[in-house]
């Protein structure tokens, strides 16, 4: 272990035996005294000195440096007069490297503050590396990872679950696989979401999405996590906005463009390595064109109101749809069969508004939206962090970063 960090450790548990030299149970340590540790004093130099290592430009590792120290200020004045009890709120900043947003490829960086408790360990008070309470504040990224039962990338951003050929990068020929954030085709930057209301917190920035409703928390409760969300974007114009029927047909035809170039290059090189799995792609010229054929037709028959509706998908019923068709799965993935209404499983479409990001920035790190996620767990100290945050936080401060 290095000294500065064995140092920190020791003055960090001498603090918490100090305030209790023995305890019999974790209960009695949730009054326990607790520390406040800035991003500046966490306690491990080499995670520090790689804050900033994603951004590729001085410009963009100075915007977010400067952007995360006045977050970290905000959410610090937050607790004037608030002890910090059963355990220390200790902050971190860290990089992401770029995602795009449609055309605009924005520097991505996260403020993180944890409740790390207290627990007693054969009598004594010690920390838990773990944390339950857990606060970021995502730069240029909405999380979602966390809000995958709401909102998804239903075509992901690879083609095939064993190779990244790489055909769904908008430039396909000099795409490299270090790099996974690449400009997409526009297929595969469309969401779906089945949550009205965070559509509406996502383009308003009013109120916040909570992903449990309040009847259905159990109290004093460790075991299942809530997520809260604010979103902080500039005003006016829609951060999402739908896909329509004919955006979502053209987007096919490109990528089954794209399918016939990968299939006429795989199925020779399957051949020569007499992979078995060559059979599974015997019938894809007459596959691809029955798709082309599919989504043309569609655009002919349908006048251009009916085409400017917003789509709406069902992936599992066009999967059974195929299966029943008895078609290859391997040279069908993503073949049209019809758009959907008020089905189960069926989802509309959204993508990043081009209007919304389409403003030059100086440095692709400087704020275009910022996502707040506060988790917290069903217990009097992580409730009682969720309440002052709320009620405390300075939202309007956070929003002069993004105009």
């Amino acid at each position: 272990m290095k000294p500065a960090l064995l140092i920190f450790i020791t003055l960090l548990f001498t603090n918490i035996r100090g305030i209790s030299q023995d305890c019999k149970t974790t209960a009695e340590l949730e009054t326990a005294p607790g520390k406040y540790l800035t991003a500046a004093q966490y306690p491990w130099p080499a995670v520090r000195a790689a804050y900033f290592n994603k951004m590729n430009s001085a410009a963009d590792k100075a915007m977010a440096k400067k952007i995360l120290e006045q977050i970290e200020k905000t959410e610090q004045q937050t607790h004037a007069g608030f002890n910090f009890t059963g355990g220390n709120w200790e902050n971190y900043f860290s990089t992401d490297g770029y995602d795009y947003f449609g055309n605009a490829k924005l520097g991505q960086y996260t403020f993180q503050a944890a409740l790390h408790e207290y627990f007693c360990l054969k009598g004594k008070p010690s920390r838990n590396d773990e944390a339950s309470t857990i606060l970021r504040i995502y730069v240029n990224k909405i999380p979602v990872n966390t809000l995958i039962k709401f909102l998804d990338n239903p075509f992901g951003n690879s083609i095939d679950n064993d190779r990244d050929y790489g055909f769904q990068f908008l430039d396909w020929k000099n795409h490299k696989t270090t790099e996974p954030n690449a400009q997409l085709i526009p297929l595969f930057t469309f969401m779906t979401c089945n949550n009205a209301q965070l559509i509406d917190a996502i383009n308003s920035g009013n109120n916040y999405f909570q992903d449990v409703a309040e009847k259905d928390i159990k109290l004093n409760n460790r075991n299942n996590y809530v997520y809260r969300y604010w979103f902080i974007k500039r005003k006016d114009i829609p951060v999402i906005i739908p896909v329509t029927r004919k955006e979502y047909l053209q987007s096919l035809l490109e990528y089954y463009e794209r399918e016939k170039l990968h299939f006429a290059k795989l199925v020779p090189e399957l051949t020569a390595d007499r992979s078995s799995s060559v059979k599974y792609y015997s019938n894809w010229q007459a596959d691809v064109a029955d798709k082309i054929a599919m989504v043309k037709k569609t655009l002919a028959e349908n006048k251009e109101e009916w085409l400017s509706e917003q789509a709406v998908i069902n992936r599992i019923e066009d999967a059974s749809l195929s299966y029943n068709a008895k078609l290859s799965e391997y040279t069908n993935r993503n073949r049209f069969w019809k758009f959907y209404g008020n089905e189960n499983k069926s989802t509309p479409l959204y993508q990043y508004n081009p209007e919304y990001f389409k403003a030059a920035a100086q440095t692709a790190a400087k704020p275009q939206i910022i996502s707040i996620a506060f988790r917290y767990v069903a217990m009097p100290s992580s409730l009682r962090i969720l309440d002052n945050f709320t009620k405390q936080f300075d939202f309007e401060a956070v929003k002069k970063l993004v105009e």
